[in-house]
C-alpha cells in the first residue's frame, strides 16, 4: 500500500533519485525564501512581551504576508518553472502567506530531483508529497495512566483546583494536536475513555482535519490516542482537531519527521482559521545534539560519521531533524503562528537531560560509545527547546498523594530539561535562570557539558506518568479553558506565553504555578540536571498549574499593567 512520503530538498543538497516514487501522483511544494526575517523576530517578541505597547496585538494573515512573503514576480517565476517541468498549470496553488507554490504532476511524469535542483534562486527548498489515506478504529491502546487509578482525569483536575464539570462555552474556540506516521485516534477508544473517566467529554467536537486517520499498532497511534484523550478531557467541549498530514514510515523513527513537521507548520501558518492552542508531543534530540554525538564519536571513539548516523537513524525517535538550518525554518513557522495568536505547547522530552528516551540498547561499539558521550553532555530535544514554544515538563505524586508533586521519573524515563545549544536565552529568562545556576553551583553538571547561555526549558509542568507526551496536551487543554474565559469576557487570544509565564511566576510566586522542589529525573547518568529545586529548574520549570491563579493572571489582563513600561 502506498504510504505518504514527504521529501525535503535543500537546493545544494545531493539526493538520490531512487527515493522518488515513479508510479504515484505527486504534489510538489516549492518553499520560497522569506524576506524580513529580522522584522518578524522583532514583531513576534513585541507581541509576546507584556512590557511592550504592542503586546497581544496579533498580526493578520495579510500583514504577515506583506512582511515575509515573496513578490508577485518571484511567484510567477516559480509557477512558470513548475509548469515547464511538467506540472499541471490548473493545479497551481499559492499559499495565503505567499511563501509556497504547489503543483500536481501526473503519475506518469513525476519530476526528477535533477529537475528540481534547477529551480529559481528564490526557491529555498522543495517538498514532494504522495498520499495514502489511512484509517483505523481497532483494538484499544492502554496507557499507563489508565492502569494507575490515582491519576484519573478527575483526580488531576482536583489537584490543580479545576472544577471537574467546567466546560468551554465559546463555540469559536479551537484546539489542535498533530503527529505524522500512524498518528491518530480511535472513536471507540475515546467512547470507552468517556464512559470510564470523563462523562462530559463531547466526542462530537473531536474530529480529524485530514483524510489520514492513523493506523492502530504504530508508535505514533498511541501518541495520537494519548494526545486526543488529554486535550479533549482537559479542554472539555472545545472543538478539537486531530491532524495527521503525513503517513510515511520514515516520520516514525527517522529524519523524515523533521520534514513532516516543517511542512505541517508552514501549511498551518497560511490557514485563514487557526487554532487557539496547539500541542506538539513528538520530537527528538535536536540537530545540534546529534552533531555533538557524531562529532565526538568520530574524534574520540574511532567511529566513522556514516556508522554513527546510520546507528542513530535506527533508534526510536532519536535524531529526526536534518540540520540546524531545517530547525531554523521550523522556528520561522512557529513565529508566524505565534504572531497570529496561536499558543503552542511542546513536551519537554522523556530522557532527562541526556537522552531522547533512555540509553541506547545493545552491546555494539557504536552503542557503547554513544552512551558514554551522551553522559558527558546535556543533550536538548526539539522542538520543545525552541524559544517559540512553551515547554511542558512532567510531574508525578509522591506516595500517590496529589498534594505532594515531584518530578516525573520512572518506567524508563524522566522529565526532560536543560539548555539549548542552538538558541540563545531570551532576556526574560535570565534573572530566574541565573538564580538557579548560582544556588545549584555545587551540584551542577560540568560547565562544558551544557550551554548556560542557551534557551532554558521546560517552562512549566503537568502530570506526565505516561511521559511528557501526556503533559503537553493536558496543559494545552487547560489553557483552552483559560482562553475560553477570556473570550467570554470579550478579550482575545493569548498567543505565545513564554514571557508572560516567566513574569507571572517570578512576580507572583506560588499563585499561578505550584513550585515542585522534590524529585529526580536522572536516568543512568549521574551528572545531569537531575534534582528539582526551589523556583525554576530544568526538571519541572516553575511547576504545575494552579487554576485560580491561571484565571487571575491569564484569563484577565488586569495585572498586565505592572509589567508595562511607563
Amino acid at each position: 500500500m502506498m504510504m505518504m512520503i514527504y521529501m525535503f530538498l535543500m537546493i545544494n543538497m545531493v539526493v538520490s533519485s531512487s527515493h522518488i516514487p515513479s508510479s504515484a501522483a505527486t504534489e510538489i511544494v516549492a518553499h520560497l525564501k522569506h524576506s524580513n526575517r529580522e522584522l518578524l523576530e522583532e514583531v513576534f517578541w513585541n507581541i509576546a512581551d507584556p512590557t511592550s505597547k504592542n503586546y497581544a496585538k496579533f498580526e493578520s494573515i495579510e500583514s504577515v504576508r506583506d512582511m515575509i512573503g515573496a513578490s508577485e514576480e518571484e511567484i510567477e517565476l516559480v509557477k512558470d518553472w513548475l509548469v515547464s517541468i511538467g506540472g499541471d498549470r490548473l493545479s497551481l496553488k499559492v499559499s495565503n502567506l505567499a511563501d509556497t507554490v504547489s503543483v500536481t504532476f501526473s503519475e506518469k511524469s513525476p519530476p526528477s530531483w535533477n529537475e528540481l535542483k534547477k529551480g529559481p534562486s528564490c526557491v529555498e527548498f522543495v517538498l514532494k508529497r504522495s498520499a495514502k489515506i489511512s484509517s483505523s478504529d481497532s483494538k484499544p491502546t492502554t496507557t499507563l495512566s489508565d492502569s494507575l487509578s490515582e491519576y484519573t482525569v478527575s483526580n488531576i483536575k482536583k489537584a490543580y483546583g479545576i472544577p471537574t464539570d467546567l466546560t468551554a462555552k465559546n463555540d469559536s474556540l479551537l484546539q489542535m494536536v498533530w503527529g505524522p506516521g500512524t498518528f491518530g485516534y480511535s472513536k471507540f477508544q475515546l467512547e470507552m475513555f468517556k464512559t470510564s473517566q470523563v462523562p462530559l467529554l463531547n466526542i462530537s467536537r473531536v474530529q480529524f482535519d485530514t483524510k489520514n486517520h492513523g493506523e492502530s499498532g504504530g508508535d505514533n497511534f498511541g501518541e495520537g490516542m494519548l494526545d486526543t484523550k488529554m486535550v479533549s478531557a482537559f479542554g472539555l467541549n472545545v472543538h478539537t482537531l486531530v491532524s495527521n498530514t503525513n503517513t510515511s514510515a520514515s516520520t516514525e523513527e527517522g529524519n523524515g519527521f523533521g520534514q513532516a513537521l516543517l511542512d505541517f507548520l508552514t501549511s498551518l501558518a497560511s490557514r485563514e482559521e487557526l487554532p487557539h492552542v496547539l500541542s506538539l508531543s513528538l520530537g527528538s534530540l535536536s540537530a545540534s545534539s546529534c552533531d555533538i554525538l557524531c562529532n565526538q564519536a568520530v574524534e574520540k571513539k574511532d567511529i566513522s560519521r556514516s556508522d554513527c548516523e546510520s546507528f542513530l537513524q535506527q533508534q526510536r525517535q532519536v535524531c529526526m531533524f536534518l540540520s540546524d538550518s531545517q530547525a531554523s525554518k521550523i522556528d520561522t513557522a512557529l513565529q508566524v503562528l505565534g504572531s497570529r495568536g496561536v499558543t503552542i505547547f511542546g513536551s519537554s522530552g522523556d530522557g532527562g537531560s541526556h537522552f531522547s528516551f533512555g540509553p541506547f540498547q545493545g552491546d555494539s561499539k557504536v552503542a557503547n560509545a554513544l552512551n558514554e558521550i551522551s553522559c558527558e553532555f546535556q543533550l536538548p530535544v526539539f522542538p520543545t527547546a525552541s524559544p517559540y514554544v512553551v515547554s511542558v515538563g512532567g510531574e508525578m505524586w509522591k506516595d500517590d498523594d496529589s498534594s505532594k508533586p515531584i518530578t516525573w521519573q520512572g518506567f524508563g524515563g524522566g522529565s526532560g530539561g536543560g539548555f539549548s545549544w542552538s538558541f540563545p536565552m531570551p532576556s526574560y529568562q535570565k534573572d530566574a535562570v541565573q538564580k538557579y545556576l548560582d544556588s545549584e553551583s555545587s551540584s551542577l553538571p560540568p560547565a562544558s557539558s551544557f550551554n548556560s547561555s542557551g534557551r532554558a526549558y521546560p517552562d512549566i509542568s503537568a502530570v506526565g506518568v505516561d511521559g511528557t507526551s501526556q503533559s503537553s496536551p493536558l496543559m494545552a487543554g487547560i489553557f483552552s479553558l483559560v482562553i475560553d474565559a477570556r473570550l467570554n469576557k470579550g478579550l482575545g487570544r493569548l498567543g505565545f506565553l513564554g514571557p508572560r509565564i516567566w513574569q507571572v511566576a517570578t512576580s507572583y510566586p506560588g499563585e499561578a504555578f505550584e513550585d515542585i522542589s522534590e524529585g529526580n529525573s536522572g536516568l543512568s547518568c549521574d551528572n545531569g540536571f537531575a534534582s528539582a529545586s526551589n523556583s525554576w529548574d530544568p526538571n519541572t520549570g516553575f511547576g504545575r498549574p494552579i487554576w485560580s491563579g491561571l484565571l487571575k493572571h491569564f484569563a484577565s489582563d488586569d495585572h498586565i499593567s505592572i509589567f508595562t513600561k511607563k
